[in-house]
Formats: structure tokens, C-alpha cells, sequence
């Protein structure tokens, strides 16, 4: 998204001189907690002027009115990370990190990101005298995240993957996360083989894969094995023929039933959406060959349910929710 960072009064109407991204966070933030928010600017090619105003408030409902104030200095909130003072953003080319952590007072349900100086506080430097007289900075803002800084690494759990086909590891993919974590083979850490939350792989071997999280420089590391067998194949095929999951379409719940006496073997189920992120997951128990997982949290759609066992094959069945 575009804001505007800075434009002098006779220039630009005199309310409106600025202007402001706001947006909900996924969740509230958690009181005494420490947080790493990052996001990427770039100056457009237009703007006259670098400034050095820039940051990111984070608040409630009540402390933001950006409604009768969406074009002016917001000069009485304070920031909780911001572009250091003189530090002049003037790059038009590429895109500049702005970064830092705050602890939460728990309150934080939504974030401002702009230019919370006045104009006499604001720092410029004349990059661009093409479009002289206007005085003016905007910027392209992009990438952001805030993320707890001790979030644990997650690499996800062992996996058992069949010869020539392909295994999802680690978290599902998201901003920011994204960009803190690395991946490697644990044989090789100074190669990396992909940058996300999660990577898909197709090992020819017994393989494992260890995960590097980075978080404004809290580094965590996670590891996860996924086994190559070429038995794995016939004995998936026998278990899926014996595993049945309805009623399809659902509504409030499924029905996982065992055609064969093999309850004690399976412990634990995994719902992903189409986009192969893990909706919702549990440990299960059967009674009489019949296990319940109750679906109320999901909204209609299609998904497919992973059953673990013990031996770590995982059999897939595809069901929708149509309420």
C-alpha cells in the first residue's frame, strides 16, 4: 500500500498532509509479551523529499481515531517502533527494512503505520528536484508482520513420505515468517534449500531436515525426519481401504470408522484447508472402531483429513462441510 509521509502546507491542503495504514492484527497481543515487527518501505520515484518519519503504533479501538484524523500529523500517539531520528529514507530503487521489537501491554488489537511527526520535527533531504516546488514524501509500504519473539521453531512432525512423491515440512507459509526461517539438511548446514515456514520435499533416502528461525535475531532451530520406505506405499493403500470418513458433506462433526482392528494404532488426525494449511488437530480415540471430531470451528469448504498411527503413515480422506 502507498501512504503519504510528508507534504507541506501550500502544497497540499492543510488537512490533508498525510496519510495512514491501519489494519487489525490476527489476534490480540498478549500482555509482558516481546514482539519483532518488520516491514519494507520504498520512497516513490514521484516524492521530492526522503524523510525520516516513519514508524508503526500499535493500540486498541479506543486510542485510534482515524476517522475524523486520517490526514494530519497524529502526533499524539507514540509509536512503539519507528525509523531512528535522522536516519533519512530516501531510496526510490529498492526496498529499505524497518524493524525492532516492544513488549505488549495487552491491549494492542490493531496497528497505524506512517509518519507520526509534525512537519517541523520530520528530517528531509531534497532527493528528486524534478518536481520542485511540490515538497512531498510517499511511500510504498509492504511485507509487514508482527511476530512473538519466542515463538518456538517448528520443522512439524516426522514424516513418512512414499518413493517419488512429495512431503510438506514445517509451518504453512506466512509473512514474516517466511522471511525468519531457513532451511537445511542436517548433514549440510551452511547450504540452504529453501527460505519459508514450510518447504515441500521428495527425499530418495531417509532424510532429515533441520529448520533455522531468526526472529530480530532470537534464533531457533527445529528438525524433522522424513522416512523413505518402499514398503510404505502397499501397506498405505491396504490401511486407506480400510478407513472411512462421513458423512461427507459434514456439518458439525465426522465419523472416522476402522474396517479392520487396528484402533490402538492410530492416535492423532490433522485437518488442512485447500491452501495445505493445518486447520485444526487433535489426538483421537476410537470406540469400537468409530472415532468423532467435531468440525463446528470450520468454516463450508473442502479439506482433507490426515490419520497418523504410530509407525508414522498418515492416510488422507478428503471430505467438504456444506451447512
Amino acid at each position: 500500500m502507498g501512504i503519504v509521509g510528508f507534504c507541506l502546507n501550500g502544497q497540499c491542503n492543510s488537512t490533508a498532509n498525510r496519510s495512514y495504514i491501519r489494519n487489525r492484527l490476527k489476534a490480540k497481543l498478549d500482555i509482558g509479551k516481546t514482539y519483532c515487527v518488520r516491514l519494507h518501505c520504498n520512497v516513490i520515484d514521484v516524492s521530492t523529499y526522503g524523510i525520516d518519519g516513519l514508524g508503526v503504533y500499535f493500540g486498541d479501538n479506543n486510542s485510534l481515531d482515524t476517522i475524523s484524523k486520517p490526514n494530519i500529523p497524529l502526533t499524539y500517539l507514540a509509536p512503539q517502533v519507528y525509523n531512528p531520528n535522522g536516519n533519512v529514507l530516501s531510496d526510490t530503487m529498492n526496498w529499505s527494512l524497518l524493524t525492532g521489537t516492544f513488549v505488549a501491554n495487552g491491549n494492542e488489537s490493531n496497528l497505524v503505520i506512517g509518519n507520526f511527526k509534525s512537519n517541523a520535527a520530520t528530517n528531509s533531504i531534497l532527493i528528486n528536484p524534478t518536481y520542485l516546488p511540490i515538497i512531498e514524501s510517499d511511500f510504498a509500504i509492504d511485507n509487514v508482520s508482527c511476530i512473538d519473539i519466542d515463538l518456538p521453531a517448528d520443522a512439524g512432525p516426522d514424516k513418512t513420505c512414499i518413493p517419488g512423491n512429495t512431503v510438506y515440512i514445517g509451518r504453512p507459509q506466512d509473512v514474516g515468517i517466511d522471511d525468519a526461517c531457513t532451511w537445511y539438511l542436517i548433514s549440510n548446514t551452511n547450504t540452504p534449500i529453501g527460505a519459508a515456514a514450510g518447504i515441500t520435499v521428495a527425499p530418495v533416502i531417509t532424510t532429515t531436515y533441520v529448520v533455522r528461525q531468526d526472529i530480530c535475531g532470537n534464533i531457533k532451530w527445529d528438525t524433522v525426519v522424513v522416512s523413505q520406505t518402499a514398503l510404505g506405499g502397499q501397506e498405505l493403500e491396504a490401511l486407506n481401504k480400510h478407513i472411512e470418513v462421513y458423512p461427507n458433506p459434514a456439518n458439525e462433526q465426522i465419523q472416522i470408522k476402522l474396517t479392520i482392528d487396528v484402533e490402538n494404532d492410530f492416535t492423532h488426525i490433522s485437518i488442512k484447508n485447500t491452501l495445505d494449511q493445518i486447520v485444526q488437530e487433535e489426538e483421537i480415540r476410537f470406540n469400537r472402531k468409530i472415532a468423532i471430531v467435531k468440525i463446528t470451528d470450520l468454516p463450508e469448504g473442502s479439506y482433507t483429513l490426515s490419520v497418523k498411527n504410530t509407525r508414522n503413515y498418515v492416510v488422507n480422506k478428503r471430505f467438504v462441510i456444506n451447512r
